[in-house]
């Protein structure tokens, strides 16, 4: 393995142009509670299941973290020389080394998502309401609530009243089921994903008035309100116009300046993703990636470890691979939105589990203390971030053009 200094290591991580991927191989439940700031997590164990995945070309440049020993160095080795990675690194003394010259570290779960939604919020007009103000208005009838999360989540437990339509859906779901005169209020169970659909009704032109439930279905609990539980999501019977849908993803793109690709891409060296759909099964493609458009957004890093390989995006619903192509650029990635159904690739991602929480693990089974404690750590990332001396992480959410997307990892690092 090739061993570089803490010095060259920053200098790696500050290439503006250099396309790199930054990996931390410890266990999931050692990463949650200390990591450095743009690495993601990929156990050793994975490494020979996942790596291609997370890494698709084999040019990019990779540089490990937490490595700790000599077996997992040659563990690492084995897996990169099967796939014929030629530009690896590990850190002389790894997290002694990193801690010791106080370079950015922070903790938790999807960490790189959650502060995105913090600054989406904090860089946008987003308007909150609070749960005595959203009792108030269950008592009348002009409002229309929705559950952002996935079929999956929604049906495990949710808020009176809630309606289901992941935040990928918003778009088509409202186009063909609008009433002006309600009033639209988004929900998740936390703050991300209703941050997201909220910003997403403003970026597709909903003028509905609108709030975010600030906190979610955690902070209804805390407010002393129940939940409803075993709820069934009524998407799949929502009528839906294809044509539609495409004429306003169109006037959408050409409103952010979205890149689009009109014909099929196989190099193996970019990542292929399929936006899957809850109001209508659609054929899958073969070497595409299928899943929820929610799902990329708030747990990027287990899908994305490189800076600047492109991203294909694709859906059967226009405004759902849309969607996802706006948030990805909007945190830095080279999304591109694929409009023309695609051939199949030769490619074969390997099945991803979504790992068990243990960041403030009870945060979802009533325990207030969890909720509490999660709900103040996310509101803490932003201030983390503006501390190490990066006072514009993201692009503004009210910035219309996304044409040139920075990565954050360079424009955190070169303050170091």
């Amino acid at each position: 393995m090739n061993e570089i200094s803490i010095i060259e290591a920053v200098k790696i991580l500050r290439s503006k142009n250099k396309n790199i991927a930054f990996i931390d191989i410890r266990k999931r439940q050692k990463y949650v509670q200390g990591f450095a700031f743009g690495s993601i997590n990929c156990e050793v164990a994975k490494l020979n299941h996942h790596l291609l995945d997370l890494v698709p070309n084999t040019k990019t440049t990779i540089l490990f973290i937490g490595v700790e020993n000599e077996t997992n160095k040659k563990k690492i080795f084995k897996v990169l020389n099967k796939f014929s990675f030629k530009n690896y690194f590990t850190i002389r003394g790894d997290y002694n080394e990193w801690i010791k010259n106080r370079l950015p570290f922070w903790k938790g779960e999807y960490t790189f998502s959650k502060a995105f939604g913090e600054w989406v919020e904090k860089s946008s007009n987003i308007k909150n309401i609070f749960p005595d103000e959203l009792k108030k208005i269950h008592k009348k009838n002009n409002f229309f609530q929705i559950d952002t999360r996935p079929k999956s989540e929604f049906e495990k437990f949710t808020l009176p009243f809630s309606h289901h339509c992941s935040g990928g859906e918003l778009p088509i779901f409202l186009n063909n089921n609008l009433n002006t005169k309600k009033t639209y209020i988004v929900h998740c169970a936390g703050r991300t994903r209703s941050i997201i659909a909220y910003q997403t009704l403003k970026d597709f032109n909903f003028k509905n008035k609108k709030f975010v439930l600030n906190g979610g279905t955690q902070n209804w609990v805390l407010s002393g309100y129940k939940r409803v539980y075993n709820n069934k999501s009524k998407l799949n019977k929502t009528k839906i116009n294809l044509v539609k849908d495409l004429n306003l993803s169109k006037e959408i793109s050409k409103k952010f300046k979205i890149p689009a690709s009109f014909k099929s891409v196989h190099d193996p060296d970019n990542y292929f993703f399929q936006i899957n759909s809850e109001i209508k099964n659609f054929q899958n493609i073969k070497g595409w990636r299928n899943l929820n458009a929610t799902t990329l957004i708030q747990n990027t890093d287990k899908f994305i470890a490189s800076t600047l390989s492109k991203i294909f995006v694709y859906s059967f619903v226009p405004s759902s691979s849309l969607f996802s192509v706006i948030w990805l650029r909007r945190m830095g990635y080279n999304a591109i939105w694929q409009v023309k159904k695609p051939r199949s690739v030769n490619r074969r991602y390997q099945p991803i589990k979504i790992d068990p929480t243990y960041f403030f693990p009870k945060r979802h089974l009533g325990n207030k203390n969890h909720s509490r404690g999660y709900l103040n750590w996310e509101h803490s990332l932003i201030p983390t971030i503006n501390r190490w001396g990066c006072r514009y992480p993201w692009i503004s959410a009210n910035n219309f053009n996304l044409k040139n997307p920075e990565n954050i990892i360079y424009k955190v690092y070169r303050n170091f």
